[in-house]
């Protein structure tokens, strides 16, 4: 906690070394998503669609689908909420916090310095992260159940919500040989606008909306890639 009631870190010496942290890490991920995972991003026009201050919503299935999020709206860096627990951990709770983690807290005095922290960031125009799965299912197929939270900011701060979706398909070239989990594609959809009035049921609305959206481009992309590993396949028996 600092003196502007938030659980942000304000001093110089902070944004320096979170700025420089960026600069190192960022083609070290690039490398590692594009090669070991395979990364595609699809969608980015729809990034022309949303004003300065939006929040990311997506389905949550590895232990860096943050960074993931990170290069496909860059150069936007956003705030992400990420566990208490993952500034409990020596070393790496300093890299979570110079990465622009906010923690969820586990008390209610913890949980309202979090949400002046959220409003806070997109009254100054930033984008902030949120699961609204709650919790990290590594490669899990299909969406799950979202909670209100992310949605709640967004009726409640009038801002756009952009909808980002994890789906796989089967690695190519020769890493295929060796690799047995999936290359990751991130698709980033229109985004969707709050309605005007803060009540809980437009909460809810856009919530529902939200998660109806994604989940059927989850389906879709689930049903494009088993019908084009049927026609490899097939091809490579008729060789």
């Amino acid at each position: 906690m600092n003196k502007k009631g938030d659980l942000l870190h304000h001093s110089i010496i902070y944004k320096v070394l979170s700025s420089i942290l960026y600069l190192i890490a960022y083609p070290i991920i690039f490398l590692l998503t594009k090669l070991w995972h395979g990364l595609k991003i699809e969608g980015r026009e729809n990034l022309d669609k949303v004003g300065d201050e939006y929040i990311t919503v997506a389905n949550h299935i590895n232990m860096i689908d943050c960074a993931m999020i990170t290069l496909s709206i860059f150069p936007r860096i956003p705030y992400f909420l990420t566990l208490q627990s993952n500034l409990e951990i020596p070393i790496i709770k300093y890299l979570v916090m110079l990465l622009r983690g906010i923690p969820i807290p586990r008390n209610k005095s913890g949980k309202e310095k979090m949400v002046n922290t959220i409003d806070g960031l997109l009254k100054k125009g930033e984008v902030v992260g949120i699961y609204p799965e709650g919790e990290l299912i590594p490669y899990y197929e299909g969406i799950r159940e979202f909670k209100n939270g992310a949605f709640n900011f967004a009726v409640k701060n009038q801002v756009p919500i952009l909808p980002i979706v994890f789906t796989y398909r089967e690695p190519e070239g020769i890493i295929r040989f060796i690799k047995k989990k999936p290359f990751i594609t991130l698709t980033i959809l229109e985004p969707e606008f709050p309605r005007a009035e803060k009540t809980m049921a437009n909460v809810v609305e856009l919530k529902n909306r939200v998660q109806r959206k994604m989940s059927l481009e989850g389906r879709m992309k689930k049903l494009y890639n088993e019908g084009y590993k049927r026609d490899t396949e097939m091809q490579e028996e008729n060789v």
